[in-house]
């Protein structure tokens, strides 16, 4: 091809390359294959701190999770603490009130015993005066009976005869 008829259009054009310009060129592509090297390095990086984070959001909602669980234990716990009192109260109660039943009835039983020994003597005296003594002392005696039966009523009333009435039932079946 002489220089006066110019390129084909389907003929590649080759032109000289100053030296350095190819220099410069394979540089660029050694520094391009550094860079990509570099960029591939720092995207799978970028993944592992991706899937990281995932991992970390994944923890977090457990430990909130967590977190309610233990809220829930807490209070669960603070209920039974505040049960655990209540029933201390009441068995105190309970306990006090066995006391007053005891002591009723042995107040009771000493009441029957001096009743009993006002009827052996009022049927036992012929003295008028006698009889009238133990007309008042058996009078006094069914005023006290009166009493203490008052007593107890008021007493089987109170909320604490009330809720321990299952436990003296228990303990009635188990005699």
């Amino acid at each position: 091809m002489s220089a006066e008829e110019g390129p084909k259009n389907d003929e590649p054009v080759e032109y000289a390359v100053p030296a350095s310009v190819r220099a410069e060129l394979l540089q660029l592509r050694a520094e391009r294959s550094v860079l990509m090297a570099e960029r591939e390095r720092l995207l799978g990086r970028l993944r592992g701190a991706d899937a990281d984070l995932r991992e970390a959001l994944r923890v977090q909602e457990r430990l909130v999770e967590d977190a309610r669980a233990n809220d829930e234990l807490r209070r669960q716990v603070d209920e039974a603490s505040e049960a655990r009192v209540e029933l201390d109260a009441l068995r105190r109660d309970r306990d006090l009130a066995r006391q007053e039943l005891e002591r009723t009835r042995t107040e009771r039983d000493q009441l029957r015993m001096d009743l009993l020994q006002a009827e052996l003597a009022l049927h036992g005296a012929d003295l008028p005066e006698v009889a009238e003594h133990d007309h008042r002392e058996a009078e006094q005696l069914r005023l006290r009976v009166a009493e203490l039966t008052r007593e107890l009523e008021a007493h089987r009333q109170t909320i604490s005869w009330r809720v321990t009435a299952p436990l003296r039932t228990v303990r009635r079946k188990t005699r």
